[in-house]
């Protein structure tokens, strides 16, 4: 099997064997993390095919199972697992929220981690000279100026830097304020799920 879905999507054995892992719900972060990049890559571009499969055997007409050993479809849960996997790329991001985005209840959770982690990143990399927190350390970090910037995308394309800028100074009031000094209780899936994997972009910096 494992054989026959390394040709097929044309990857590594390695890469081939997690994919099957998931598809029937056995956990493979403490392997996966082992392999070298370009195998990481390899799965990581390969999960839409395997929601593709789920799809297709979710929605095909039953005719029974004769040989009695057909994979079923996956369930939501998983599949939400391996659409988080597949979003989030930022491991320190993806163990601090992974499992909160697949809770029930309290959305506002995954929001305040992913914020967290976007904070101590940019702390990190721009190193301030005191003590700055929310939107004063992005206003000290970050400038629409690639000359005036701490911290610049790595393209230095102006419009990129204006763009990013915009965005980090709008997740700090939208997101980050909003989860770490209230209980938002009302935040929906769609908000946190957002929320996640924009800051994964941003955690790029």
């Amino acid at each position: 099997m494992v054989s026959q879905k390394a040709s097929k999507l044309g990857i590594s054995s390695e890469a081939a064997l997690i994919l099957l892992a998931k598809q029937y719900g056995i956990g493979t972060l403490i392997y996966q993390r082992k392999l070298d990049p370009a195998k990481q890559a390899e799965v990581t571009g390969a999960l839409p095919s395997v929601f593709a499969s789920s799809s297709r055997k979710a929605s095909a007409p039953s005719k029974g199972n004769a040989g009695g050993n057909r994979p079923a479809s996956l369930s939501k849960k998983a599949s939400l697992r391996l659409t988080i996997e597949y979003l989030i790329h930022d491991p320190v991001l993806l163990s601090r929220c992974r499992d909160l985005l697949l809770a029930s209840a309290n959305f506002d959770r995954p929001i305040n981690q992913a914020t967290l982690v976007l904070e101590d990143r940019i702390r990190k990399k721009a190193r301030p000279a005191t003590k700055l927190v929310g939107e004063n350390l992005v206003g000290y970090a970050f400038n629409e100026e690639l000359s005036k910037t701490v911290l610049r995308v790595a393209s230095n394309d102006p419009d990129d830097q204006r763009g990013f800028t915009q965005m980090l100074r709008g997740i700090v009031p939208a997101f980050r304020n909003q989860t770490h000094h209230h209980l938002a209780d009302g935040s929906s899936e769609r908000t946190q799920c957002a929320s996640a994997v924009l800051s994964t972009c941003c955690c790029a910096w």
